[in-house]
């Protein structure tokens, strides 16, 4: 078994389930806010405010996705992202062109 979704139906109850998904949405959404002010607030640049945020937002898919709730969490993290740095991909990229791989 990789994650809980492989157990019987109803082993855990669906209500249980959105209560998690609704609930870890949430902690995102939270979280992103928290990222969108520092950047706002000239504390942290988009590109690694956007890092941070990517960074802790995959664990809490990967959260979701062991527990085997079908969530729209990767499609909004990827939306949040870009909406604290447009240029994510770009930043992206040149980070990882550097050897070594940094946040500079």
């Amino acid at each position: 078994m990789t994650n809980l979704k492989d157990l019987p139906t109803n082993t855990i109850w669906p209500h249980i389930q959105e209560s998690i998904d609704r609930n870890l949405m949430n902690e995102l959404v939270d979280y992103a806010n928290y990222r969108k002010n520092e950047v706002e607030r000239g504390a942290e640049t988009p590109a690694l405010a956007a890092l941070l945020f990517e960074k802790y937002a995959s664990g809490l898919a990967k959260a979701i996705e062991i527990i085997g709730i079908d969530s729209t969490m990767p499609a909004e993290i990827d939306r949040i992202v870009l909406s604290i740095d447009p240029d994510f991909k770009q930043s992206s990229l040149q980070r990882w062109a550097l050897r070594p791989a940094s946040i500079d």
